[in-house]
């Protein structure tokens, strides 16, 4: 394999390999290595789709609720499906014996290769070689190269090329599943065959042009017809190359989509597939300048969260616009293909520092949907706007209401009624994207309307106590989603705090900077000076829940009082194992913690709390979470950075970046965890690297784990790439501009100063202070 495609393939270090064929493990490895380029996700299905796959193709954005309980992301057609077969028998690993079986996910250049060689019934052998992407440079483009070699004797090949319209979206036990589109039009223009679908509800088209290419010798055939026969000797190579092109009428307007797509087929094609990955593997590399990190002696930890970033990568494109990233992002349909707060705080952190295009259509995504946040909020009898807990393609709530376990009973999900959260942290989303980027024209065309009907949300919703002379927030549920139908959950009630304090804060800075600007924000949303006085008072009163003696800050009203019980034992990955005699469904009768909650909040406000609080907090919550949620060992690894536990802190970041690569949760078949992949991203540049905002600085403060020699890595701040390689005692900083005279203002270790342009400045921890 890597003879046959090594001018494509990269070195070692970025390789994911897969070796030999397990039919259990079929559909994780699908995830795992699936493919994609922001536009739309491949799942890793073989080609010859065996019993057991899963195959799916999923285009950002396109999503339908026919026959399902509610909306959900749409798998289209499977464009990548070929069947071969030889003699009559079908070349697959469920219909021939697998002598051999390798297959490699290249991280770099997004493509996925393939060797097995088969043994048919009569025991003749044959070498199967593949090769497949989808375009990083043209996101509408996808391209495979088969290679087959019969190793006995003469064969008659048959291969049949289709885009796959059987395919359809898994159902819960009560819905079964469903198929979200039906066929409009088949056709064939020369060699080219032509598909186009439409969505049942939305009445999307989905538009594919295919092309296959077949060389034998000398000889190269391009069949228009779906099946093409031929005879092969032993020895011989057949070449069998696919071109597909996808369009959407969310692309183009439903009269050119089909002349678009085909036009754009015959282009690829007569490009060839050697200058079509060469272009493709040219844009990753682009893509790989801004967001790769490299770690220095352990390469095995190196590769895995350069998957961790691959995947994000592959999540979302800057020119694909109104989407944003699922909670299993395009590689599976867990939760449905919805977006979820996992989005805003841990994912688009990665994206504001590396590719801040994206993170901006993230929140532009939210904008979009703003007018369903403000519908929603005045259903519940509040103001403003609430957010949704799970969001699709129209803002409105898509959280099932119930689901059926597998042991029938009837579950009721409460997350959608009460995980009131989602609408503070979307604003703190916006804020910190404001504070990364200064992309003020953002702010007034989006950002400050957000940010201040989010905060008459909370006005709304706090309901004042005569008798503690405080706010409360009552029936919510916090990150901590053991415990439902609480009072003063504390992270829920700082972000409503902030909310509102950063609404303030921003009308009195921007009415001195912009205040025509601002006044056409005030006038479009009917605001006046004396609400906005009014959310300063109300966030000064909003209940706190801490204790001044012990310092701990209780996770919401009576948390105390519940039953403590003993952390359980801890498996491989220094996850706890479920408490025995204790039902997970009972947990919230004791203070069993599911995910970071109070810590969730301490981390994303660093300055809002002194150190020796950060420590005793920890050190009582840390004992008390089960970690039942892929997104809480990367907030623990940082926290425990931060406080000095730099063991905790390491084995915390190994669960959260194996989290998919070794299945943790048993769940990686329904598609690799959004909210995993950017906060292992986070544990490393904000917890290992010490990288944060403090005080509106840009600061660093490592802690590198005691088996890291040095960490590289390049983030964008203020419009500015800086580069940042950091070892043991000292961290080298280089700020790239065309003008020299340019500089920021960071703080690194205790030393604040300015770091101008094009000079790499080592600051050293001892002594603290910095050569340029």
């Amino acid at each position: 394999m890597k003879v046959l495609f090594n001018e494509y393939l990269s070195e070692e270090k970025w390789q994911i390999i897969e070796r030999g064929w397990y039919p259990d493990l079929q559909q994780t490895h699908e995830a795992q290595f699936a493919l994609g380029n922001g536009y739309l996700g491949s799942r890793a299905a073989l080609e010859e789709i065996p019993q057991g796959a899963s195959p799916g193709t999923y285009i950002s954005g396109i999503y339908d609720n026919v026959g399902a309980q509610v909306t959900e992301l749409v798998n289209v057609p499977n464009p990548i499906y070929i069947k071969i077969t030889l003699d009559g028998e079908k070349l697959g690993v469920d219909t021939m014996d697998v002598v051999r079986h390798e297959r490699m996910l290249d991280l770099k250049h997004g493509l996925l290769a393939r060797q097995t060689i088969f043994s048919n019934r009569k025991k003749k052998r044959f070498d199967y070689k593949s090769i497949r992407f989808f375009g990083m440079d043209n996101p509408h483009l996808a391209a495979m190269q088969i290679s087959l070699t019969p190793l006995n004797e003469v064969e008659t090949l048959t291969i049949e090329s289709s885009v796959d319209t059987g395919i359809m979206n898994k159902g819960l036990v009560t819905e079964g599943n469903k198929r979200h589109v039906h066929i409009l039009d088949t056709s064939k223009e020369s060699a080219v065959n032509y598909l186009c679908t439409k969505t049942l509800e939305k009445e999307i088209l989905i538009a594919y042009a295919s092309r296959l290419e077949v060389k034998k010798g000398n000889n190269v055939y391009s069949p228009g017809r779906r099946i093409f026969t031929l005879r092969v000797r032993k020895g011989e190579t057949v070449q069998i190359t696919k071109y597909v092109s996808i369009f959407t009428s969310r692309d183009v307007s439903p009269e050119h989509i089909k002349k678009r797509t085909i036009n754009t087929l015959e282009r690829a094609a007569g490009a060839g597939f050697k200058n079509l990955a060469k272009s493709h593997i040219n844009a990753w590399k682009e893509k790989w300048k801004m967001a790769d990190v490299e770690i220095r002696t352990e390469p095995d930890v190196e590769r895995a969260l350069r998957f961790n970033i691959y995947h994000m990568l592959i999540a979302l494109n800057e020119n694909v616009r109104d989407v944003s990233i699922g909670a299993k992002t395009l590689s599976g349909e867990g939760y449905r293909g919805h977006v979820f707060w996992d989005s805003e705080i841990f994912v688009l952190p990665f994206f504001i520092y590396t590719n801040p295009k994206i993170a901006r259509n993230m929140l532009v995504y939210r904008y979009n949907r703003l007018d369903a946040a403000r519908r929603i909020a005045k259903e519940k009898g509040f103001k403003g706007a609430m957010f949704p807990w799970e969001s699709a393609d129209t803002g409105e709530e898509t959280t099932p209401s119930w689901y059926k376990s597998s042991d029938n009973t009837i579950m009721k999900v409460s997350t959608g009624l009460q995980e009131h959260h989602i609408t503070g942290d979307i604003s703190y989303g916006i804020y910190h994207y404001y504070s990364a980027t200064d992309d003020v024209d953002f702010m007034f065309r989006c950002g400050l309307e957000m940010i201040f009907e989010s905060a008459r949300f909370w006005a709304s919703r706090v309901k004042y106590n005569k008798v503690t002379r405080k706010y409360d927030i009552k029936h919510v549920i916090g990150p901590d989603e053991f415990h439902e139908d609480v009072k003063n959950n504390a992270y829920t009630n700082f972000l409503a705090k902030w909310n509102l304090k950063v609404a303030a804060d921003l009308y009195k800075t921007l009415r001195r900077k912009h205040p025509s600007r601002l006044s056409r924000i005030m006038g479009k949303i009917d605001l006046r000076t004396q609400e906005i006085l009014q959310w300063v008072l109300i966030a000064k009163r909003i209940c706190m829940p801490a204790s001044k003696q012990t310092q701990i800050i209780e996770e919401f009203d009576g948390f105390s009082k519940l039953k403590k019980m003993p952390l359980p034992e801890r498996d491989c990955n220094y996850l706890p194992y479920n408490p025995k005699g204790l039902p997970i469904s009972e947990a919230y009768k004791t203070q069993y913690v599911k995910q970071a909650d109070v810590l969730m909040l301490m981390y994303l406000f660093p300055d809002a709390f002194p150190p020796e609080q950060k420590v005793k907090n920890y050190q009582y919550y840390e004992k008390r979470t089960l970690h039942k949620s892929s997104l809480s060992a990367s907030i623990h690894s940082i926290f425990a950075s931060e406080v000095g536990n730099a063991e905790q802190a390491y084995r915390y970041f190994l669960a959260s970046l194996y989290t998919d690569m070794k299945n943790i949760y048993g769940s990686t078949a329904d598609g690799i965890h959004s909210a995993s992949l950017g906060g292992t991203w986070q544990a490393v540049i904000n917890g290992f690297a010490g990288t944060r905002i403090l005080k509106g600085t840009l600061s660093f403060n490592p802690r590198l784990p005691a088996k890291w020699n040095g960490l590289d890595f390049s983030i964008k701040w203020k419009g500015f790439n800086l580069h940042a390689g950091v070892e043991k005692d000292k961290i080298t900083l280089k700020l790239h501009s065309p003008n020299m005279k340019d500089h920021i203002i960071v703080k690194v270790y205790d030393l604040t100063c300015k770091l101008y342009a094009n000079k790499p400045t080592v600051f050293h921890k001892e002594k603290c202070v910095f050569d340029s």
